[in-house]
């Protein structure tokens, strides 16, 4: 599966740009956290990126840190170096990986830091075990991950119905278009899977109720061509899941939302 309806590194470059703010890019207080991490880490220590989420590739270019970027879409790794500090495919320092997350044993080598940003909600949930799995596999001794993740909102916003969403934002109590655009997504969330995404809300919502947000949200404009979808259980699941692997460090809450509280960071040490 394809995460971008683009036919190039350029246009798909220009589609994440309209992505700022809202769930697939992280948020100034999770950046500011990661970078706190990356630049207490020795320069001579291995990193490694799932993907590569430009402003996390920007903070290792600052440090001057070599980084491994891995992910199945060399066009994707191309297209968000276009949106770095560097503005290049490729910066200097960064060696680029042609694989799969769930074959990460294929690569032979291990990193003292992983990071992750909402890498893991991309993989299905019947998948995170082996996720989790590669990850410890491809860590040296107290090595650490740290992984963005997207948990299973609120059963009251899952149940909430269109019209109520649309009237919260029209009172004030959605309080951001970018907040809108996640309870738009919560309330088309597959409690079965545990899936949502963009293209599976414009398909269920349709065209004609998203308008309805404009001028102040233009869902299919900004989201039409994104294909990514997000696999985000409870979180207590995900806890016990991940004990079997690492030991939870620290977890942080974004602030800039009110639904950043579904997306904590954990900071993981390996086993």
């Amino acid at each position: 599966m394809k995460y971008m309806f683009a036919e190039n590194e350029k246009k798909i470059a220009q589609e994440w740009k309209k992505y700022q703010g809202y769930t697939v890019r992280p948020v100034p207080s999770t950046l500011a956290y990661y970078k706190k991490i990356i630049k207490s880490c020795p320069a001579n220590q291995k990193f490694m990126l799932y993907g590569g989420t430009p402003e996390i590739r920007s903070i290792f270019q600052e440090q001057g840190y070599s980084l491994t970027l891995v992910d199945r879409s060399r066009e994707m790794l191309h297209a968000m170096g276009l949106l770095t500090g560097a503005r290049q495919a490729r910066a200097s320092g960064e060696n680029l990986v042609n694989l799969d997350w769930l074959q990460l044993d294929k690569m032979e080598q291990q990193f003292d830091l992983l990071v992750g940003d909402d890498a893991i909600n991309m993989v299905k949930w019947t998948e995170f075990d082996l996720f989790l799995e590669q990850a410890r596999k491809c860590l040296r001794p107290q090595g650490k991950f740290i992984c963005h993740l997207l948990v299973k909102p609120d059963d009251n916003l899952i149940g909430k119905s269109f019209l109520e969403v649309e009237q919260a934002y029209h009172q004030g109590k959605i309080r951001s278009i970018y907040d809108l655009a996640s309870a738009l997504n919560f309330i088309c969330y597959d409690q079965d899977s545990y899936r949502m995404g963009w293209q599976q809300t414009i398909q269920k919502l349709g065209s004609k109720k998203l308008a309805r947000f404009k001028p102040d949200l233009d869902f299919i404009e900004i989201f039409g061509l994104c294909n990514s979808y997000f696999y985000c259980p409870p979180i207590k699941q995900f806890e016990a899941l991940v004990t079997n692997y690492f030991t939870i460090k620290d977890i942080f809450y974004p602030v800039e939302y009110d639904y950043c509280l579904l997306e904590p960071i954990f900071v993981l040490e390996k086993k």
